[in-house]
C-alpha cells in the first residue's frame, strides 16, 4: 500500500499532536514544512503531499487561496481544536455551464450538517 503524504504547515502543539497521532497509522507519512510553503513545494517537485494540515487559528488566509490556485491537487485541511472544527479546502473545480451545474455543487455535502 502506498503511503499518503501529509504535511504539517506550522509548528505548535495542535499540529505536533495531530502529526504524532497520524504517524502511528501505517498508511500515512507525516512531514513538517520548514520555511516557506512555496519553496517547500518547489523542492518537492512531483512528490508533493496529498494533504497539508494547518491550524486555522494561526494561519493567514491568503496562503490557502494562492496554494489552491497554483496546486489544485493538494487538499488543505485546517483544524481548530478550540471550536472542534475542521475546514477542508480543495482546488477541485467543476464545470459551470448551466444553473443546474451550480445547484449540484451547492447541494453537494461531503460531511453531515451540524446539529
Amino acid at each position: 500500500m502506498k503511503k499518503r503524504t501529509v504535511a504539517l504547515y506550522g509548528r505548535n502543539l495542535v499540529l505536533s499532536t495531530i502529526g504524532a497521532c497520524l504517524q502511528q497509522k501505517q498508511e500515512f507519512r507525516v512531514v513538517q514544512i520548514e520555511g516557506s510553503l512555496e519553496d517547500y513545494l518547489n523542492k518537492m517537485g512531483t512528490a508533493r503531499p496529498e494533504v497539508i494540515l494547518f491550524d486555522l487559528a494561526m494561519a493567514k488566509a491568503h496562503f490557502a487561496v494562492s496554494l489552491m490556485h497554483h496546486h489544485p491537487e493538494i487538499k488543505l485541511v485546517g483544524v481548530d481544536l478550540t471550536t472542534h472544527k475542521m475546514l477542508v479546502l480543495s482546488g477541485e473545480s467543476s464545470r459551470l455551464l448551466t444553473i443546474e451545474d451550480l445547484v449540484t455543487v451547492i447541494e453537494k455535502r461531503p460531511f453531515p450538517k451540524e446539529i
